[in-house]
């Protein structure tokens, strides 16, 4: 590590420590002066812009630091206060120069009504109060619409705060249209005006401030001084509910809750007390850990990834897990389980093995102090969240773990759960197989392999942003980069969907294609770890290759771009009579395939369907 590295770390460790504002600005300050290399990982780059009606820098500070904490390298650029008309609408403003990858739309709906709005709100006509709701929607909406037009970033634009003042007093509620409603149905028509644009997210700010209290989001003394909008105590609040999207777009999400079972999904030791004597009923005690898993159950079904990792009998375990009438969370609910003496370092490190997924997506969830600080100290990676000892507040602990967001949520998603049932049962199957051609033969696999349309497009840029394992190149693309290249005449974009005997995989599969002439090269080819080992990628490079042939094409060329996580995918072009061309200083390699002289065949086992 250099020398301008090592401040730079030594910078973030005195904000973890103390994530005040103060903090997050100084160190903002710092960086700002600071030469730091290019990370060696391009994906680590984040290009955000702020811009509003505002003085929007220590906004911008808070989100820049934070997103620096996630191990980010973030760009940030910061406009002129109230020019976000001009900034969006300039195609070759300052804004768009920065070509970001983010952009934070924040305004103050009060610098759009007319400066008397207020004190003549209570004797305004209702249709004089629909025309100013009409206009603040349409402009907000309309600058969002036309920053989505002009760039490829996601923007984020903030609701309106409904206001806890209202001259009209308790009879607010009373009006056609009072102060309140104003802005609950602005909000309204802003969320429903936005709906359909992928990359535009109503960021919910009446609702951060509600929980943060609409009292101590404005510092009123920054606000007429300098036209702060935010309190210095809100801000860092604000800068994570933005940071909630960076990371889901930077495919950071976590993944996988590990769960202990004694005094974490119960109450009391089930190895001790027993069935009846473990607390888990319709009232307290007992009530509390039922809602606590109803809040995972929740997190399941939206497809977060759920397993166990308890030192106990696994037979008194499973009675619960199966049998236990108040029990929400049952054996099928669960990806893999590690119930045993086991130390429970090793046993994540085997669950990530099993699951196949990082250790880094993975959150532990465990009520021992002392198994909490094994693991942090030994897996820095996994997130490990500090329980509290009154489990009548895990509930509200899971719940204001925001780590499991995505920009999109799939059928695929959904039914995850349930693709980890079927998971193990195929490996349950594989055990007893002769070898792994007899396993596959039994499966009845299907692959359906089409150019992508619409209905996949949400899956296919989510399987871009998150999939490391078998990723070929692990090229990060866009919404709407990858609509640019569905549309294109020099591009095609498939998606690959997998169904077997014990389930359907939905969309696991994404290969981005670009014709040139007689050469046709594989951008980005790409596979969820749930199918590795069942050969479907070559069922998918034949299609690939099957096209291009029908297409004039003279020769297929692919690149393996090598990280710490795409390993299982290194041998893809080789195993398949690709051609070395050559390796570059970097590790990259370089493949060919002369159609003249070879072909891929898909498995006669495998059912591949075309569309």
């Amino acid at each position: 590590m250099s020398e301008i590295e090592s401040k730079a770390e030594s910078i973030l460790k005195a904000v973890r420590e103390d994530p005040s504002y103060l903090n997050l600005w100084s160190a903002y300050k710092r960086f700002q002066k600071m030469d730091l290399p290019e990370p060696e990982d391009p994906n680590k780059v984040v290009r955000i812009a702020v811009i509003g009606s505002s003085t929007l820098e220590p906004l911008a500070a808070c989100i820049d630091i934070k997103t620096r904490l996630e191990g980010l390298a973030p760009k940030t650029f910061v406009g002129g206060f109230n020019t976000f008309r001009q900034e969006a609408l300039d195609t070759g403003s300052s804004l768009y120069q920065h070509n970001p990858d983010v952009v934070v739309l924040s305004v103050d709906p009060w610098s759009l009504l007319d400066q008397l709005f207020l004190s003549k709100f209570v004797r305004m006509s209702d249709d004089e109060r629909e025309e100013a709701l009409n206009n603040v929607v349409d402009e907000v909406a309309s600058v969002a619409e036309t920053l989505a037009e002009n760039s490829t970033a996601l923007i984020l634009v903030n609701n309106f705060v409904v206001p806890v003042f209202t001259p009209l007093g308790i009879v607010d509620n009373k009006q056609t249209m009072g102060l309140r409603e104003f802005f609950r149905v602005a909000n309204e028509g802003l969320m429903e005006r936005l709906r359909e644009n992928s990359r535009v997210f109503v960021v919910d700010l009446d609702a951060v401030a509600g929980d943060f209290g609409k009292s101590k989001m404005i510092n009123w003394n920054t606000y007429y001084r300098g036209t702060v909008v935010f309190s210095e105590s809100f801000m860092p609040v604000l800068a994570d509910e933005y940071l909630r999207y960076i990371r889901a777009l930077k495919g950071l999400t976590k993944k996988c809750i590990v769960l202990d079972l004694d005094n974490t999904l119960w109450g009391g030791i089930i190895g001790e007390d027993g069935m009846e004597g473990i607390k888990l009923g319709n009232t307290s005690p007992g009530l509390e850990y039922v809602e606590f898993q109803r809040v995972l159950l929740s997190l399941y079904n939206r497809g977060v990834i759920l397993a166990i990792n308890s030192k106990n009998n696994p037979d008194d375990a499973l009675k619960v897990l199966r049998e236990h009438p108040y029990q929400v969370l049952r054996e099928e609910h669960f990806a893999a389980l590690r119930i045993n003496w086991q130390n429970k370092v090793q046993n994540l490190i085997e669950l990530a093995r099993e699951i196949n997924i990082g250790l880094d997506s993975m959150v532990f969830i465990d009520d021992s102090p002392v198994e909490r600080a094994q693991v942090r100290q030994a897996l820095p990676e996994v997130l490990v969240v500090d329980m509290p000892k009154n489990p009548r507040l895990y509930r509200e602990t899971i719940e204001r773990l925001k780590v499991f967001d995505v920009l999109s949520l799939t059928p695929e998603d959904m039914k995850r759960g349930e693709m980890y049932v079927g998971k193990r049962k195929r490996a349950e199957l594989q055990r007893t197989a002769g070898s792994l051609e007899d396993f596959l033969r039994t499966l009845d696999l299907k692959v359906r392999i089409r150019l992508a349309d619409d209905f996949d497009t949400p899956r296919v840029v989510q399987l871009i942003g998150k999939t490391n394992q078998f990723n070929l190149t692990t090229r990060r693309y866009t919404d709407a980069e990858v609509r640019e290249f569905r549309d294109s005449s020099e591009y095609r974009v498939y998606s690959m969907a997998v169904s077997d005997r014990f389930g359907d995989e939905g969309i696991v599969g994404v290969a981005i294609v670009r014709c040139e002439c007689t050469t046709w090269v594989i951008d980005s080819f790409l596979m969820s770890c749930r199918v590795i080992g069942r050969n479907v990628e070559t069922a998918f490079l034949a299609r690939i290759v099957a096209d291009a042939r029908s297409a004039g094409a003279k020769e297929v060329v692919g690149e393996y771009v090598p990280t710490k996580k795409n390993a299982p995918a290194k041998d893809l072009y080789e195993r398949h009579g690709f051609e070395l061309l050559g390796t570059d200083g970097d590790g990259v390699t370089r493949w060919l395939l002369n159609l003249d002289e070879k072909t891929i065949e898909v498995p006669d086992y495998i059912q591949l369907i075309e569309e």
